[in-house]
């Protein structure tokens, strides 16, 4: 998606009602604000002036002292501009401990640079860019920029506590419209923050001070779920010189699909006659759909298209037939145009994508997400398309598009929806092995491994791999095994089944540990659990298990003949909130043994009081899942 002037952006207020003075010296800087601090926002001022529909500019005036090496990404100026969006002017000051300047950067200093990534085949959204490199810390780094854009579609958000590790002695944000253009907003998070404000129809003020760091820890929730967050619209927008008007989704939606969609999903009769073909006597609309997603995997690529409109519209779908490649948007597009050509219903879906769990705010529409995906409805539920990946199944999402809520763009509004949750039962992991231990130690094995859910996705980077990547990514699969060399390494990403096979075949020395005339057989040969969360003293913050999963693991273990057994590991179980861990270990025949284990590890957030709780039952599995049958030589 087109990358664009959004967040942090904070302004000078000359005349408002939050002005004052500002100093650089690093003494005047309040103890708490040192806490657990890496850098510390001086002060972070935006004043946004919507002065039509179609034009607002932004100033910016922001100082950050940064005290080590860790802060140093403040120490980065990157100011967006393309055709639409000029930089009217830029200055940055550093200053030393003592709040003397060392430093104003020259215009020459600025690089212009692309603001796309590699990847990007058409791009216009450029920035000028600097980076500080310091001599000494603490520094501080002071930002001052102004912008003029036509683009309204996209007013700038307040987001004053932006990441961890660094406090904020004064933040503020003042969004001032003309008459006619009211500014509508949505608070997030500021019950538990001290929060100046005036709220009128065309003027907004805001201000906080004195926020202490927050400091991470493990298993933080999402950062934007428990900070404060402003959303800023208009009703009446411009977005490249198309201008909108919207109350709802459902307006907002239906203008989408006039003004950026409409006339771009047609394809040409030579290209609907060839799909007609290949459906040719299927009745079952998802029969029909699968044939065509497929068509699309095997002739086209992702390329990223973010120039002008196309960071937001989607490239013709014709154009993409003929030339074989596109974006999220124009391979979606593209595949919607396919599936309505042969009878099938699918639309255009605004998501926001990444492996954080982030909605599309339901209660306020804006220019929202950052991905494109398709939506299937049935008679049985919504069935969603990742229409970018040429290895993913028909209706498969994983961890980067799940469990969200998303936009669905029809020809007659946009409605809300939400994709497909995995639950801990579907996110399995089986395992069907056996291994043998002879009596020098070494082991000899084989193993099944079955992934589905988000755990199928976690392999698929095994897919298309050569002999050598999967040699690497098996080693450190099996990292517990030392000395290891396989003698068989296939994998099967199965598509039809969603479930992605690995069968491996290896053997190692020294894998039992031999002690006078007594041998100690690690049980858990193929999948020993290592996670275990770091203490925490004092905790802050409440604590998240992001995904749920499931093992199942089954294993024939054959123990050598020349050893007597003296011990071998009783059963298990271990049940919590948080998920369980089953061990059972059976015996088959004198040297033989049957070992079944399962864990399940439950998707929530918890309150921090019980994290030690969580804890200490992840200490316990791993703990179990470390023992050991001990043998005694015979001779």
């Amino acid at each position: 998606m087109k990358n664009i002037l959004t967040p942090l952006l904070f302004c000078i207020f000359s005349t408002s009602l939050f002005s004052q003075d500002y100093s650089f010296e690093i003494s005047k800087i309040p103890i708490n604000l040192l806490n657990n601090a890496n850098s510390v926002v001086l002060f972070e001022d935006t004043f946004v002036n919507v002065k039509s529909q179609n034009q607002m500019t932004i100033e910016v005036n922001t100082a950050v002292t940064v005290l080590n090496k860790l802060g140093d990404y403040n120490s980065h100026v990157y100011v967006h501009f393309d055709k639409n969006q000029k930089i009217k002017s830029i200055e940055t000051y550093i200053y030393n401990a003592s709040g003397k300047e060392i430093n104003k950067v020259k215009s020459k200093e600025y690089e212009d640079v692309s603001a796309v990534d590699g990847g990007t085949l058409y791009g216009d959204s450029r920035m000028l860019y600097y980076k500080y490199t310091p001599i000494s810390y603490p520094y501080t780094i002071q930002k001052k920029y102004v912008i003029e854009t036509i683009n309204t579609g996209f007013v700038p958000s307040w987001q004053p506590v932006d990441s961890y590790s660094t406090s904020v002695l004064s933040s503020s944000y003042q969004i001032k419209s003309s008459e006619g253009l009211a500014i509508r907003f949505k608070e997030k998070n500021f019950e538990n923050y001290t929060i100046e404000k005036e709220v009128a129809t065309n003027n907004l003020k805001y201000k906080v001070v004195n926020v202490e760091a927050i400091k991470r820890e493990p298993y933080c929730p999402i950062f934007k779920d428990f900070t404060p967050y402003l959303l800023v619209g208009l009703n009446k927008f411009s977005l490249e010189g198309i201008d909108g008007e919207a109350n709802n989704w459902a307006e907002f939606g239906k203008w989408r699909y006039d003004y950026l969609l409409n006339g771009n999903d047609e394809i040409n009769d030579s290209a609907k006659s060839e799909v007609l073909n290949l459906v040719d006597g299927i009745l079952d609309p998802i029969e029909k759909a699968k044939i065509i997603y497929k068509y699309v995997q095997d002739r086209t690529r992702y390329i990223s298209v973010q120039e002008g409109i196309g960071g937001w519209m989607p490239i013709k779908a014709n154009d993409v037939h003929r030339l074989g490649y596109g974006d999220c948007k124009g391979l979606s597009n593209y595949t919607k145009a396919l599936l309505n050509a042969v009878g099938v219903e699918a639309y255009y879906t605004i998501i926001w994508a990444g492996d954080e769990n982030r909605d599309v705010e339901e209660d306020f529409f804006s220019m929202q997400g950052n991905h494109i995906i398709l939506n299937l409805p049935t008679n049985d539920g919504d069935i969603w398309l990742e229409c970018t990946n040429q290895k993913v199944p028909f209706g498969y999402l994983g961890d980067f598009t799940d469990d969200r809520n998303v936009l669905v763009i029809k020809p007659d509004g946009g409605i809300i929806k939400r994709t497909k949750i995995y639950e801990a039962s579907e996110n399995l992991q089986k395992s069907i092995g056996s291994y043998e231990v002879r009596g020098n130690g070494s082991i000899q094995a084989e193993v099944k491994i079955i992934s589905k859910g988000t755990q199928y996705f976690d392999n698929l980077k095994s897919d298309g791999a050569s002999d050598k990547e999967l040699d690497v990514l098996f080693k450190d699969y099996f990292s517990h095994i030392n000395n290891i060399k396989f003698s068989e390494l296939q994998v099967i990403n199965n598509k039809k089944e969603m479930a992605f096979e690995e069968e491996i075949a290896f053997e190692a020395s020294n894998y039992a540990i031999l002690n006078g005339n007594e041998m100690l057989v690690p049980i858990n040969a193929f999948n020993r659990n290592f996670v275990i969360p770091k203490r925490v003293r004092e905790r802050k913050l409440s604590f998240q298990i992001s995904q749920g999963y499931l093992d199942v693991d089954e294993v024939d273990i054959k123990l050598p003949v020349s050893f007597d057994i003296e011990y071998v590991p009783e059963n298990k179980t271990i049940e919590s909130k948080f998920g369980k861990y089953i061990v059972e270990v059976s015996k088959v025949d004198e040297h033989t043994y049957l070992y079944k284990r399962t864990i399940q590890i439950n998707e929530g957030e918890y309150p921090k009081e019980e994290y030690e709780l969580y804890r200490n039952f992840r200490k316990e599995i791993s703990k179990y899942d470390n023992s050991k049958i001990i043998l005694k030589s015979k001779s």
